[in-house]
């Protein structure tokens, strides 16, 4: 929430007392902004959403996760990662005439997101982001499966905070995760970690 991210909706920047905005969003996590009209007021807000699904819709109070008594037993985050799984391509098509269904879980330290399936293609555009705080440095901050009715493939990442290139094109692997047992396909993934828990 600490770094620019695009913006994907916007009302019309009026000067009035109530402002009100209708947009079709893909499935998601999304932050709500709000904003006096001029510059460096300050003001409450009553904001109210209404959506066809349920919503998970919560005020956003604290800026890392809370320090508890389970700290100290069960540790507390060194590092946070975001991962944005942008696209594959050349996926198998075992058999079928039309693309395949697929969709990505991005796993961390027992924490997973599942993208929404995109169907009939085998270059998918999933553009989903995950954000992980990790307690373990040592272990891969996320393994990949691209999954229709049989598995297709998956990655590993190191998500180290000195890493200088984010964007990687990956090979899908088996399970076995080794280099000679590459599957068709790649991935695109945007990978950033850093070990200030408010950097990203």
């Amino acid at each position: 929430m600490h770094t620019l991210q695009p913006k994907v909706a916007s009302s019309i920047y009026i000067n009035s007392r109530s402002v009100f905005l209708r947009t079709d969003l893909k499935e998601g996590r999304y932050v709500i902004i709000p904003a006096t009209f001029e510059a460096g007021h300050v003001a409450e807000f009553l904001l109210r959403q209404f959506t066809d699904v349920p919503s998970d819709f919560q005020e956003l109070t604290l800026d890392e996760p809370p320090h508890t008594c389970w700290s100290g037993v069960c540790g507390y985050p060194q590092l946070v990662s975001q991962v944005h799984v942008i696209s594959a391509s050349g996926l198998k098509n075992h058999g079928s005439e039309e693309g395949v269904d697929p969709y990505v879980i991005i796993k961390c330290e027992g924490e997973k997101i599942r993208s929404p399936v995109v169907k009939n293609t085998t270059s998918p555009e999933f553009d989903v982001k995950a954000l992980f705080y990790r307690k373990k440095p040592g272990q891969p901050v996320w393994n990949h499966n691209l999954i229709t009715d049989e598995f297709l493939g998956q990655v590993t990442l190191a998500g180290d905070p000195n890493e200088l290139h984010p964007l990687h094109i990956i090979h899908l692997q088996d399970r076995s995760n080794k280099r000679t047992n590459d599957l068709p396909g790649t991935l695109q993934v945007q990978l950033l970690t850093s070990s200030i828990l408010t950097n990203i």
